[in-house]
């Protein structure tokens, strides 16, 4: 560019030498008549749309004044020895200028000037010797105080598919004609614009162009919205549900494939005037300007459009869709609201596994819950604000304390006990239940070894293991190191997890259990007969002891169905050889039946709520006292 711009200022000093000639053949300047037919002809491109799309896409209108462009308008005006010039964009209401020189406005009206009519023919150079000779043209168009314009000379300035977007202009206060090394110097000056705007253009392409689609990226998005400056309208994310699926099945070329259609499709939406973009690999993003959501009507024809079959490579697939919606400006200010509470209702969408839902501020939903929730649960890490609480279970037969299970709880500042229902959830959608999973481990070892070395009977501490635990591959390292704080004392810790953990990884979690078991510490399975629950998964699962949910437990004093159910569960475990724990004992009439049935053990608030350890320690020295 600097290079550019030296020949350029060598081209002002040999024109300025050069003396007068008349124009060459075929870039005469316009006649008057020509000019009053300018008047009653259409002023507008034969390819408007296109030519408009592609001044977006470039997104410089409406932007700052940058080096390169103010020195190239300086030299035009130099090498013409004009007054005033400019790089000019025509949009669909306005000229706009880039860069200008000799006009104190930054903008005009799209009729009031000739770069609106000098985009509309193929000529390289547009030059206009009196103005006065067009009856319609108003030489004070940039305002009262402005200089007059009785010459023009423009040089449309061509995009690579060939549509002008604007011009390279210079004005005068006087009539007058360019020479023809003045006309050829501002032919290469415009050029030289053509190609900054094809750097700019690929530049953008490479920043805010997604690779596989050619859709915007959000950086695009977002300039495309800010530019429109839309009055309302309607923002819908579109995930694609089964993308996942279908790479794993058919291979990521195939999922490739199909999100490349899938743009396809979006784009015939574009082309009414929506925005689109893909934000990342199944999720795009369109906003519907102008579109108020009572008579918002896309949805059904957007889902409609994208769940059609997919033909790649010979398959035929399909693939559902869910769609969030949200209004701007109601549901969001800015787009960054606006898009939030539109990827809000997405997820509200797969939560409910329905189609397509729009924001309501008044639902939440269980993500957005976790997240928002989030800065606070690690705050209270860093605080050590999450305890360990303990609940007894107790040998039906003679009423002994024979272990625990230590459960989460959070102290809160302001709020103290916070419930784990509504903290646990979100520990586990965002990770964090790892660290704190290690936390409540390494207390429940310190714990036991404080109750064994006071001389308590102390009980072994079933620890609860999340499915991100099991994951961990550290795991079972911090299982030893527990163990090392208790002197290898294997009676001290066992483990329990939910069926569901343990089905969603079987071989995972065979593999890490059996680790567990080799360090002679028992598994329990959680919760057993609300998930998953087979003979097969029994046999192969490396455990010890199955626990019967409360929610059988709570009717089996009252509901025969329940007494036998319960019965078959406890009968199945022990001819597995497995131990049976009770869960959610809450009066003796369920104990009653429970001992009858022969179940091993019971937990729950008939025989103590979850308590801290110093209160178990007194509960355990209690209980060994002689009666």
């Amino acid at each position: 560019m600097i290079e550019l711009l030296s020949r350029a200022e060598a081209a002002v000093r040999r024109v300025r030498a050069a003396q007068p000639a008349k124009p060459r053949e075929g870039g005469q300047p316009l006649t008057p008549e020509q000019l009053a037919m300018l008047h009653s002809a259409p002023l507008l491109p034969t390819d408007e749309p296109l030519r408009l799309a592609e001044l977006r896409d470039l997104g410089i209108v409406d932007t700052e004044a940058d080096e390169v462009c103010e020195s190239l308008v300086q030299l035009a005006a130099d090498v013409c020895g004009t007054p005033m010039a400019a790089l000019s964009f025509v949009d669909a209401s306005r000229q706009w200028y880039k860069a200008r020189v000799g006009i104190p406005v930054a903008d005009a009206d799209r009729d009031a000037g000739f770069c609106a009519r000098a985009i509309l023919g193929s000529e390289d150079v547009v030059e206009v010797p009196d103005a006065a000779a067009a009856p319609w043209f108003n030489p004070f168009l940039h305002g009262p105080g402005s200089r007059p314009v009785r010459f023009y000379a423009g040089v449309p300035l061509r995009t690579r598919e060939g549509s002008a977007i604007g011009t390279l202009c210079v004005m005068d206060e006087v009539p007058r004609r360019l020479t023809p090394p003045q006309r050829q110097a501002l032919e290469r000056l415009g050029r030289a614009v053509c190609s900054q705007l094809g750097l700019r253009r690929q530049l953008r392409l490479a920043t805010q162009t997604d690779r596989l689609t050619g859709l915007p990226n959000w950086l695009h998005f977002e300039s495309q919205f800010e530019s429109a400056h839309p009055r309302q309208g309607v923002v819908c994310f579109v995930r694609l549900k089964a993308l996942s699926q279908i790479s794993a099945a058919h291979g990521f070329r195939v999922a490739d494939a199909l999100v490349q259609q899938t743009a396809a499709r979006l784009r015939t939406l574009a082309d009414q005037g929506a925005f689109l973009g893909r934000i990342k690999r199944g999720l795009f993003l369109l906003f519907f300007p102008d579109m108020e959501p009572g008579t918002f009507t896309q949805a059904p024809r957007v889902s409609a459009q994208l769940q059609a079959p997919y033909t790649v490579n010979g398959l035929t697939l399909v693939c559902p869709v869910h769609l969030g919606f949200a209004a701007y400006p109601r549901d969001g200010a800015t787009l960054d609201e606006v898009v939030n509470a539109a990827d809000n209702a997405l997820q509200l969408a797969i939560e409910r596994d329905e189609p397509a839902a729009f924001f309501d501020r008044y639902v939440d939903t269980a993500a957005s819950t976790h997240y928002r929730l989030e800065p606070q649960l690690r705050a209270a890490l860093d605080r050590d604000e999450f305890v360990n609480h303990y609940q007894p279970k107790v040998e039906l037969a003679s009423g002994r304390i024979v272990g625990v299970e230590a459960l989460i709880r959070w102290i809160h500042p302001q709020r103290g006990l916070v419930p784990p229902s509504e903290f646990v959830p979100a520990l586990e959608a965002t990770g964090l239940i790892r660290e704190v999973g290690r936390r409540i481990l390494e207390r429940a070892a310190a714990d036991w070894q404080l109750w064994h070395d006071a001389g308590l009977p102390a009980p072994r501490i079933a620890v609860n293991v999340a499915a991100a635990q099991l994951r961990d591959g550290e795991f079972v390292q911090h299982l030893r190191a527990a163990l090392a704080r208790v002197a290898g004392h294997g009676d001290a810790l066992g483990v329990e997890v939910t069926e569901s953990v343990l089905i969603s990884n079987m071989a995972r979690a065979v593999d890490v259990l059996s680790q567990v078991r080799a360090l002679g510490l028992p598994v329990a399975i959680d919760d057993f007969g609300t998930g998953y629950s087979s003979l097969a998964y029994l046999v192969t699962l490396p455990v010890d002891e199955v626990k019967i949910d409360r929610s059988f437990v709570a009717r089996i004093a009252t509901d025969a169905a329940y007494r036998g159910l319960v019965g078959t569960c406890i009968s199945l475990a022990r001819n597995l050889s497995l131990k049976v724990v009770a869960e959610g004992v809450e009066t003796e009439a369920q104990a009653r039946e429970l001992l009858a049935l022969k179940c091993d053990q019971a937990q729950g608030f008939w025989y103590s709520p979850p308590v801290p350890a110093g209160e178990l320690a007194r509960l355990l020295a209690c209980r060994e006292r002689p009666a």
